[in-house]
């Protein structure tokens, strides 16, 4: 009756918040189901924590102790701050009901996340307390079961082989050099689990055999169950070992590119749907001593929350994310960027196995060794234009500077890169994003302005939800070939390096 009266209670505050401000029907039922389950998880919260305190009574010689029982009742009292807390929430919903202007439902979206967050963070924690007391109990209960369980998580531990493993470790370190302290370190941690199972293994044996005989107290009990948590875990983590570690050198082998390609904003019913087109382009060492690679690239559509759409909104045709061969995924560069400047040797290099710089006449202009035309295309959406020194300059600036760079631009002019840039319009003249209005419409398109904000949080990349319209291809270096001249893309796009060319660095 209670839960009901509540619903209805908070209808009516919402009745009146529509009436004032106009709230879509599914944030009135946002609003009306989220008080209603604050007062059913008030209601079980409670349930919960008298489930607990009866299962402490049941073995006292058990928690006796046992430091955890504490910290559970601590917890609950937690969980219970946190109720509170979204009550406070529901509770200036109810005063929106006198409010006016056009963030209404902004400011209610804000409060809903809120009191959701709060209330679904206190039912995973007495959740998690009840479960926690659950197992204590049923390992006391069926004490052969349990150190049968104990026994196999030890053996587990025992029989797992890491040559395999450090084998590849070896290679990825000999490979990269750098990371060999990182590996090392991962390695050695695995190294250590077997003796430091072992080691509590041990220790265990009287209270294992009083257990066994039916004669172990509530602290030996105890003191098993902890040590079965710690086998439990250090089984789980040597056997996903291979795959984590193994994953992880694997990602030195790679240099990607994720090319924000698109945008999409469109309405399925009455909830707005936001979409991201993103092209990544992966390069692959097949051999990291003779630099043999291979080249692969897709896209897909993904659907992203609106933050992060209207983060990246200036930035079509921009590389939202890169990531060097040598360097993990985590270490990925996520401050948006023209496409391919990141492959670009520093004029104090003057080269890099990508390309090299050449002098002609005054110009200082970027070439692409031929093996890797390909990438080039594939980053510049096959219309590459040379870079030149001073733009690469002006990139390297604001990328120390923690900023995005959209070229080089006076104030009557528009950016060259990004969604509002002269190259985006012309090199994504068919996407959604152009085809829209978008370009158009914007404030570049008309007069000029300052270049985008540069500062974006990173980007976030969902699961795919729309199958590629262009299948991924591989494309393979073949090492030792002469450069053949060959130019990939528009002829009026590609970039042959000045006859005479004079190299600033070495080739390699």
């Amino acid at each position: 009756m209670k839960r009901l009266q509540g619903a209805l209670s908070l209808f009516a505050i919402v009745l009146m918040v529509s009436c004032a401000g106009g709230l879509p029907p599914s944030v009135q039922r946002e609003i009306v189901d989220e008080n209603a389950r604050i007062t059913s998880d008030e209601q079980e919260l409670q349930r919960s924590r008298d489930r607990l305190q009866k299962a402490i009574a049941q073995a006292p010689d058990l928690f006796e102790a046992a430091p955890e029982a504490d910290q559970w009742r601590a917890n609950y009292g937690a969980a219970r701050t946190k109720l509170t807390l979204a009550k406070a929430d529901a509770q200036q919903l109810e005063g929106l009901s006198h409010d006016r202007g056009n963030d209404l439902e902004v400011r209610v979206r804000r409060l809903l996340a809120d009191e959701r967050g709060l209330r679904q963070s206190a039912e995973a924690t007495w959740k998690a307390q009840e479960a926690a007391a659950g197992r204590w109990l049923a390992f006391r209960n069926d004490l052969p079961t349990s150190l049968a369980t104990m026994n196999r998580e030890y053996q587990t531990i025992r029989t797992v082989d890491l040559a395999p493993l450090a084998k590849t470790v070896a290679q990825a370190e000999k490979d990269w050099p750098a990371k060999t302290p990182d590996l090392d370190g991962r390695l050695a941690n695995l190294r250590a689990i077997p003796q430091k199972a072992e080691t509590e293994w041990t220790s265990t044996a009287a209270a294992r055999q009083d257990a066994a005989a039916g004669k172990a107290r509530g602290q030996q009990v105890a003191t098993l169950i902890e040590t079965n948590g710690l086998l439990t875990q250090q089984a789980q983590t040597l056997t996903a070992a291979p795959a984590e570690l193994g994953g992880l050198c694997a990602q030195l082998y790679d240099s990607w590119d994720k090319i924000l390609t698109d945008l999409d904003e469109s309405h399925y019913g009455v909830e707005p749907l936001y979409r991201e087109r993103i092209k990544t382009v992966r390069t692959h060492y097949t051999d990291v001593a003779a630099k043999k690679t291979e080249t692969h690239s897709e896209e897909h559509w993904v659907n992203v929350p609106e933050p992060s759409f209207r983060a990246l909104k200036n930035d079509l045709g921009m590389a939202i994310a890169h990531k060097d061969a040598g360097h993990f995924d985590s270490e990925a560069q996520t401050i948006p960027q023209p496409p391919g400047y990141s492959y670009i040797a520093t004029p104090e290099q003057g080269s890099n196995q990508y390309g090299y710089w050449t002098h002609n006449g005054g110009s200082s202009v970027w070439t692409w060794l031929p093996e890797y035309l390909i990438l080039r295309e594939l980053l510049w959406n096959h219309d590459y234009h040379p870079v030149v020194l001073n733009d690469y300059g002006a990139y390297r600036m604001a990328q120390r500077n923690g900023t995005s760079y959209y070229g080089q631009q006076t104030p009557n002019s528009p950016p060259k890169y990004g969604s509002h840039g002269t190259f985006t319009q012309t090199h994504y003249a068919n996407s959604r994003y152009v085809q829209s209005g978008s370009y158009n419409g914007s404030a570049y398109a008309s007069r000029g302005n300052s270049s985008p904000s540069s500062v974006r949080p990173s980007p976030s990349f969902g699961n795919s939800n729309e199958g590629s319209n262009s299948a991924g291809k591989r494309f393979g270096r073949q090492p030792g070939s002469a450069p053949s001249g060959q130019r990939f893309g528009r002829q009026n796009g590609g970039f042959r390096a000045p006859s005479g060319g004079r190299g600033f660095g070495r080739r390699r």
